[in-house]
């Protein structure tokens, strides 16, 4: 029995030693050396993940029993010499009658200093794993592990932490979001019901708070504020029967874009508001998105929209969204652009569909202060990489899309953009291959395939600080109606820098290229024009060649900007030209314009219709802006029965630009006028002054439809200014003076006579028998105010008669009021014969004859005629007391 009862004393001893050792070894700071890899290894089980204790471990045993452990951290497991996790205070508590039953559970966690940083490489590497342990069942403490990871770990459990800094960094975007928490607490609801979660801190250095409610099995509510933007997700769980997950509205309110900009560390280059509202489902693997309605309103009045909805946002597939965009306030765009410095986009619209991982721009439809284009497919984009730069852009890698069907673009393209929000630092390069039938309208498949297509290279860039277009290279294939040659580079689109441009067109037949345009024909026979440009900083040089039927034009300008202003000199020459073949040219291109494809709205094209290409050169600027001095010399004319040759100037200088003279022979006669401008003060008048020689009298009044023969020589000279609109305004408003003058001329009529000597001295005179009147001078100082013309002494004489008229016509008012008087040469005081006026409309004049004298008195009383009288002034004003 003594036996008995010593073995059971030392049984008793020994297990009371193995208690006080075991209450030892989880109690005593002595022993903390073997705590502390009896924790790691238990919670690196329960969180799925390595976890070492770098400090101490201290327990207080009890029903529950308090666990404190310092200096923790999680490696990464993926990427070397990285923590996924540190922390300097973790604080738990552990249900003691679970543990003896095998069951470990941890609860009311205290957590201080914890700093995550979860990070992405470039190669997509995390610092964090999913899921990423054996499945076991037992860990290596032989206990029994029910959790899946550390999310899983913290569900079931209330939670505070304090100090919290986590640093979410993504170097495959640029992305870097730096948590500031004060706080983040989990606290479950009461009978396992659900939790809630609370944090407040900063973000990139803006405020942060957030609060989430969600009770186990029920709708929920997250709500979080980033300064001044608020986030709204409301939704409820999916049960499993159909599948898991959740749903949800998501609400969105930037505030003001630019503090958006400052949380994601980008440049603050936009001010204004966003917002955003969407339909959210989320079910592995998918996240669908629908109901998608934003609206982005920027503070200088520009507006961007979308609706749609995204199929699964995880991977881009099924996108479908609307967009429309306005880049100036709404009611205020921009002047309609005279120059094409002055072009501005104002509108988008367009239809992004997603597809194979790609983007698709359908419709799109750019609109301008000058015109619009509508491509009817522009896609599908693709986007290698959206990077935020360690400079705060934005920025957009390899870029590629394509224009037109998709299995057989017209354009392809790749390219990198930068600096999106600025839209600087981008670079393109593609090719194209356009057929006939997208550039003209209204073919047939045979004459589509008859003008074959259009095929380049092209790429520019940016990134020396202006844009530079690199390369463009595009000519005609399987074709021989006609045929195109281009090669462009530019160093500065803005300035023309560094420019080399080669552009040569060829059409072998005119008639056979306008009836596969089905155009009316033109025989003009083969037609050719060549431009090319090169220049440097400081010179530029351009030859110009137009050569159709039998005519010939040259061109060859030289710009130097190397002084204080650009001078342009050159010279525009041929040594003949038949006014027909001009003609046919001008006709061609202008049939060939007429069928180019123009699509967009109708009011665009409306508008467009009223607009005309040259209202973005403004010959103004050209003139204002630098010093002009080309000659212009046409050596022969034909197919014109007057005109035989033209030669003339251009100058500019200082604001004053002058064409002139021009002069132009013409059947035995010349014609020299100049045109005068002051760009800068008056840009609007036009002034021309000049004078004509030999004009054929014959000429003149079978213009005016007047059919007695005549013969006689005009000389003259004029001055005008007008607005120089257009033709019709020039002459409605242009005000100045003119003077005709002839002698020794002749008209086949002795009415003259009549009119002035009397019925019988007519009878008798040789005018009569010869059916004939010799003019031996004429004079017409002519005024000329805004379509009034007037004078008050138009003389024509004979050896024996001097003809006087005055009045005036008014080609606005459609109005004329001339009276004339016809006396015997000398004798200005004697009663005329046969006094007339000319009344009424233009259109239908009245001829009356009067029965009294107009003309017929001086008011000083002179009566007497100098000894020598002067031909063509009226003799009453030559008359002397």
């Amino acid at each position: 029995m003594k036996v008995i009862l010593r073995i059971a004393g030392r049984a008793v001893l020994f297990c009371a030693l193995m208690i006080a050792l075991g209450w030892s070894v989880l109690a005593l700071p002595f022993f903390s050396g073997l705590r502390v890899p009896i924790l790691e290894r238990v919670l690196s089980d329960q969180i799925g993940q390595t976890l070492y204790i770098r400090g101490d471990v201290s327990i207080v045993l009890g029903a529950t029993s308090h666990i404190h452990a310092t200096a923790v951290e999680v490696p990464s497991e993926t990427i070397a010499n990285v923590s996924l996790a540190t922390l300097k205070d973790l604080k738990l508590e552990l249900n003691l009658p679970a543990l003896i039953k095998g069951q470990i559970d941890f609860d009311n966690l205290i957590v201080d200093g914890l700093k995550v940083r979860m990070l992405t490489n470039k190669n997509g590497t995390h610092s964090w794993t999913a899921n990423n342990r054996p499945e076991v069942s037992l860990t290596t403490s032989g206990l029994q592990n029910d959790t899946d990871g550390i999310l899983d770990f913290l569900s079931d459990k209330t939670a505070a932490f304090t100090s919290v800094a986590l640093i979410v960094e993504n170097k495959t975007t640029g992305f870097e979001f730096d948590f500031n928490l004060t706080n983040l607490h989990l606290d479950q609801v009461d009978d396992d019901a659900g939790v809630t979660v609370t944090s407040q801190g900063t973000v990139n250095g803006q405020d942060f708070q957030i609060k989430g409610d969600y009770p186990r099995g029920q709708p929920f509510t997250t709500t979080a504020n980033f300064g001044a933007m608020k986030l709204d997700f409301n939704g409820a769980p999916i049960t499993s029967q159909n599948g898991g997950g959740f749903d949800g509205k998501l609400t969105l309110d930037t505030g003001e874009i630019g503090d958006l900009l400052e949380v994601l560390r980008l440049d603050r280059d936009l001010e204004g508001q966003a917002t955003l509202a969407a339909e959210i489902r989320s079910q592995n693997p998918q996240l669908k998105i629908t109901d998608i309605t934003t609206a982005l309103n920027l503070s200088k009045g520009q507006k961007l929209t979308a609706e749609g909805s995204v199929e699964n946002l995880l991977d881009f597939a099924g996108i479908d969204l609307t967009v429309d965009g306005r880049f100036y306030p709404e009611g205020n765009p921009p002047e309609t652009a005279t120059d094409l410095k002055d072009l501005k986009l104002t509108d988008l619209s367009t239809h992004i569909v997603g597809t194979d991982g790609a983007l698709e721009f359908q419709d799109l439809i750019l609109t301008t202060n000058a015109f619009d284009n509508e491509l009817k497919r522009v896609g599908p984009v693709s986007i290698g990489r959206v990077f935020r730069s360690n400079e705060g852009n934005l920025m957009l890698e390899d870029i590629a899309l394509q224009a037109g069907p998709q299995d057989r673009p017209y354009v392809t393209a790749q390219g990198n953009i930068k600096d999106l929000l600025r839209l600087k630092d981008i670079d393109f390069s593609g090719t194209m291959s356009i057929p006939a039938s997208v550039v003209f309208r209204d073919q047939d498949e045979k004459d589509a395939k008859t003008l074959g297509s259009v095929e380049g290279n092209f790429s520019f860039d940016d990134l020396q600080g202006f844009l530079s277009l690199n390369e463009f290279d595009a000519q005609t294939v399987d074709t021989n109606v006609w045929e195109l040659k281009t090669q462009a580079k530019l160093g500065n689109v803005d300035d023309f820098e560094n420019l080399s441009f080669d552009f040569n067109l060829v059409v072998k037949d005119s008639a056979l290229f306008l009836s596969a345009l089905n155009l009316k024909k033109i025989n003009a026979g083969p037609l050719k024009f060549s431009l090319s440009a090169n220049g440097k900083k400081e010179k530029f040089s351009s030859v110009i060649a137009l050569l159709t039927g039998k005519s010939k034009l040259n061109a060859k300008l030289e710009t130097f900007v190397a002084g204080a202003r650009p001078k342009t000199q050159g010279k525009v020459s041929s040594q003949s030209i038949v006014l027909q073949d001009v003609k046919n040219a001008i006709s061609i291109v202008s049939r060939i314009g007429a069928s180019f494809r123009q699509r967009g709205t109708k009011e665009a094209k409306s508008a467009r219709s009223k607009a005309k290409a040259s209202d973005l050169i403004e010959v103004e600027d050209f003139l204002l802006d630098q010093d002009v001095d080309v000659t212009i010399d046409i050596k022969k004319i034909e197919g014109q029965r007057a005109i035989t040759s033209l030669s003339s100037q251009l100058t500019a200088k200082d604001g004053i630009a002058q064409l002139g003279p021009v002069d132009v022979a013409y059947d035995g006669g010349h014609f020299s006028g100049t045109a005068k401008m002051n760009v800068a003060k008056t840009p609007q008048l036009l002034s021309i002054q000049g004078t004509t020689k030999d004009w054929n009298l014959a000429d003149v009044l079978d213009a005016f439809k007047v059919k007695y023969a005549a013969e006689g020589r005009l000389h003259g000279s004029f001055e005008f200014v007008g607005n120089r609109r257009s033709l019709d305004v020039y002459l409605n408003s242009m005000k100045g003076s003119a003077s005709i003058l002839m002698s020794n001329g002749g008209i086949a009529t002795s009415l003259l006579e009549l009119s002035g000597l009397g019925i019988f001295p007519w009878l008798f005179s040789d005018e009569l028998r010869k059916g004939y009147s010799k003019i031996t001078c004429l004079a017409v100082p002519i005024k000329v105010d805004a379509g009034n013309v007037s004078f008050s002494s138009f003389v024509a004489e004979t050896k024996k008669v001097q003809l006087v008229a005055r009045g005036e016509l008014d080609w606005k008012k459609n109005s004329i009021s001339i009276h004339a008087e016809a006396r015997k040469l000398g004798r200005p005081l004697s009663r005329s014969a046969w006094p007339f006026e000319v009344v009424g409309t233009l259109t239908h004049p009245k001829i009356k004859l009067l029965h009294h004298n107009i003309f017929q008195k001086r008011a000083d009383g002179a009566t007497k005629l100098p000894l020598t009288r002067k031909s063509c002034i009226p003799d009453i004003d030559q008359l002397r007391q």
